[in-house]
């Protein structure tokens, strides 16, 4: 949710309408339903992978999260793509900063502060997935939309043990 109100912050204009709602162009993937599938561009799709324990004083865990957005470039012609892909590089940059938030309940309403934070690494970017050399670029097989992949690990501490 952080990660969303940066983005409007930075960006109001970068949304996306799910179901008739206008909301920021960032999504958990697998918190939507499967019948949104279909990947737009424009949009910053996170996805989750490997997961440590983390050695500390208390118990941490560290979660890979990876990060999917393309550009098609605007007036229908996409000879600007790179430039706008370019633009995302920048907005993603600017809402992982500062790395860190505070770990909120929002399974109520209000959100509740569980005393805690989550705090991540700066994004390393790259043009195909498990690459980070974002000196080549490389070309979807939609000839007309430019990939770029993001990767970066969130830290959070696990919750004490009641007994």
């Amino acid at each position: 949710m952080a990660l969303r109100t940066r983005l409007t912050a930075l960006n109001p204009a970068r949304t996306m309408v799910i179901d008739g709602s206008t909301v920021p162009a960032i999504v958990v993937r697998e918190n939507m339903e499967p019948r949104f599938g279909e990947a737009q561009a424009g949009v910053f799709y996170l996805d989750f992978g490997d997961i440590l324990i983390a050695e500390s004083t208390r118990p941490m865990l560290g979660i890979d999260c990876h990060i999917w957005y393309a550009s098609e470039g605007g007036g229908g012609t996409g000879v600007d793509r790179g430039r706008m892909l370019a633009e995302m590089d920048v907005e993603l940059l600017g809402i992982c900063d500062p790395p860190h938030t505070e770990m909120l309940d929002y399974s109520q309403t209000p959100s509740a502060d569980l005393g805690s934070g989550i705090f991540w690494t700066v994004p390393a970017m790259g043009s195909a997935p498990g690459d980070v050399a974002i000196q080549k670029q490389q070309w979807s097989s939609d000839a007309a939309r430019v990939d770029r992949y993001a990767q970066l690990r969130i830290y959070f501490f696990l919750p004490e043990a009641v007994a």
